[in-house]
């Protein structure tokens, strides 16, 4: 995947997210720290986005840094050797020229009505959700506890694909069982309740993702 300019540029029409964000191997320009966003309510929200996860799902990821990715990337998850090593966040879309709360919570709007992306309460907070939920598991990592979880999520996985009442999901969780897991957690933070996301955090729960 190539890096992109430093132009600001608009999210793809799905809405924000695309494959391969669970475990990127693409070019990243210079980390910076969340402190460099220059727009005080994209920083808050940024920031009030983690503390939300940490407080319902647990501190996975700590972390999470600021960088230039591919253009239509909102965020991505880096592991390396199984294990999970860092969330970074689009430049682009965090702290681009033009950048306003508005303008990041578009990514995650545009997804929800085209319905790519799985709804939230919270449009601004899903890509780092999304991402850090991959830090708690995905197909990459090798943790024991991570192996020994994945027969429970492959399950819930399956169960969910065959739910023709299941409401609320976007298309993107169907793209495989990390993205589902991703999603789910999402919905689990910041969206309706429902017995998936009750049975995701009892996952977590049961084997200390």
């Amino acid at each position: 995947m190539a890096k992109t300019s430093g132009s600001n540029k608009k999210p793809p029409a799905s809405g924000g997210l695309q494959a391969g964000d669970s475990n990127y191997k693409g070019k990243i320009g210079k980390l910076e720290s969340l402190a460099s966003i220059k727009n005080p309510q994209v920083y808050k929200s940024v920031k009030e986005s983690i503390s939300r996860f940490h407080s319902v799902l647990g501190v996975r990821q700590k972390d999470i840094k600021i960088a230039t990715l591919q253009a239509g990337v909102g965020g991505v998850h880096i592991s390396q050797g199984g294990v999970s090593k860092q969330v970074v966040l689009n430049k682009q879309v965090f702290n681009g020229k033009n950048t306003t709360k508005k303008s990041v919570e578009s990514w995650a709007s545009t997804g929800y009505k085209s319905g790519h992306l799985t709804k939230t309460n919270k449009p601004v907070a899903h890509i780092i959700t999304h991402e850090l939920a991959h830090a708690t598991w995905n197909q990459h990592l090798t943790s024991p506890n991570a192996k020994a979880a994945t027969k429970s999520i492959n399950s819930l996985y399956k169960k969910w694909k065959g739910d023709s009442k299941k409401s609320g999901y976007g298309s993107y969780a169907k793209t495989n069982v990390s993205e589902f897991w991703a999603e789910v957690c999402t919905k689990a933070v910041h969206g309706k309740a429902d017995k998936y996301t009750r049975s995701a955090k009892g996952i977590i729960k049961q084997f200390k993702l």
